[in-house]
């Protein structure tokens, strides 16, 4: 039997221009690995700790805007997710007394900010950025380089952000069971820090140890079967809380009225809005026009929600919000104060890592959870979706499992298993790949 199989290599770069960096792929014993492309991601460390301008003892909501320091403001900050629990009052239980409602509108607490976490209250969120390193790649099984020199990552694999089909080998490689891929990666660029994802995508055999000869012909239906086979979408979705490091599995059972058969899969991120909206607390009611003063705009004049998720005054607003290294202090119409700032929560910067687990035989589809621009490609939907190197076949009543990590990012995410099904009576036999 073939299944589609995506083998990666994981890198923590420091942002030291000439550190080096390997890690090992192994291939396991149950079967051979074919490679037919190859793809890369960057997962950025754009979270920093920046300090707040004259701290003083206060409560978290009552944290003026000037004082945040301006590259925070210019560049996007939001609130430390590992401190939610001393900013905010706790979630109140929902009607079924859960309290895992996400997107609610918080509370800040009433608590002063201890001391100790004063340098660590907001994070500066650093634009992504392109990153440059050099890598090779050596053959432990046949013992060969698969270059003759480290090539650099933009002339052999594209850019980073995904924004590019994955790059097609020129020719399918094999790696036989219990051969090992060695990467080894020189980085170039300084200050960039994160995880950086190198994947092979190919599929798998399993029934023999010997380089396959696989068939040709591929779930392709008889005369008179097309009307029993329909194209179809398996859809799951996950609500993203923004919380770096949390968990979430769903299942995607296979229905009973026949086969399933993945051929590609997409993804995307569904947000409420990029606008912001302030309170009207600090709005100066003694004239005709609601106005406001941005230096007095304390943190608990902003939604909570937006403030996890990050915030930055918009581009095009820097001049009339700031001068002289701080926020202006004068009064603004509301209506333009509502836009000067904007969301930092947008579709193209969503990152998370994921995996694929295969019920009905019981085996992942990857070797570890991969991000999802190196497994998947750019975030924005700006791509074309991912083909399977083989089809992938789900029986009647399997199930889909896919786990998924937050890294960056809130909303509901949607993962897509895009192919066809064949209704009952089609399913069977005639649709399982086999290996001459």
């Amino acid at each position: 039997m073939v299944m589609p199989f995506d083998h990666a290599a994981s890198f923590e770069l420091k942002g030291i221009p000439g550190n080096i960096v390997q890690d090992v792929i192994n291939i396991s014993s149950d079967g051979t690995f074919v490679a037919v492309a190859i793809g890369y991601g960057f997962e950025a460390d754009r979270a920093r700790p920046t300090e707040l301008i004259s701290p003083a003892a206060s409560k978290p909501g009552d944290i003026k805007l000037s004082q945040i320091p301006i590259g925070a403001l210019i560049e996007g900050f939001r609130l430390n997710p590992r401190f939610e629990h001393v900013i905010f009052k706790d979630v109140p239980p929902d009607t079924s007394g859960r309290r895992t409602s996400t997107f609610r509108e918080r509370t800040f607490s009433e608590e002063t900010i201890p001391s100790a976490i004063n340098k660590n209250f907001i994070e500066l969120l650093k634009p992504a950025e392109d990153i440059s390193f050099l890598f090779s790649i050596l053959d432990s099984g046949t013992g060969r380089e698969l270059q003759d020199e480290p090539t650099h990552n933009l002339a052999s694999l594209g850019s980073s952000d995904g924004a590019r089909p994955f790059r097609m080998l020129a020719q399918p490689l094999t790696f036989q069971p219990r051969s090992t891929v060695r990467l080894q990666i020189v980085e170039r660029s300084d200050g960039v820090r994160g995880t950086l994802f190198i994947v092979l995508y190919g599929y798998k055999t399993f029934g023999r140890a010997t380089v396959p000869q696989v068939a040709q012909s591929s779930f392709q239906t008889r005369a008179g079967e097309s009307s029993r086979v329909i194209p179809f979408d398996y859809v799951t979705s996950f609500q993203l809380t923004g919380s770096p490091g949390n968990q979430m599995e769903k299942e995607i059972p296979i229905n009973v009225e026949g086969g399933f058969v993945a051929t590609s899969i997409g993804y995307g991120l569904g947000v409420e809005t990029l606008d912001l909206s302030l309170k009207e607390d600090k709005v100066d009611s003694g004239t005709d026009e609601k106005k406001i003063t941005l230096s007095d705009l304390e943190l608990d004049d902003f939604p909570t929600n937006a403030l996890q998720e990050g915030i930055r005054v918009r581009p095009t607003f820097i001049r009339i919000a700031l001068e002289n290294g701080s926020i202006r202090n004068f009064p603004m119409r509301l209506d333009t104060a509502n836009r000067v700032f904007e969301r930092l929560n947008r579709p193209e910067d969503v990152s998370f890592r994921y995996s694929i687990f295969e019920g009905g035989t019981g085996r992942e589809l990857q070797n570890q959870p991969i991000n999802n621009i190196a497994g998947l490609g750019i975030a924005n939907g700006d791509r074309p979706f991912k083909k399977l190197a083989r089809p992938m076949l789900f029986l009647p009543r399997s199930t889909i499992r896919v786990r998924v990590e937050e890294k960056f990012g809130r909303g509901t995410l949607f993962i897509v298993f895009q192919g066809y099904k064949r209704l009952a009576g089609v399913a069977g036999p005639t649709l399982i790949r086999r290996i001459r």
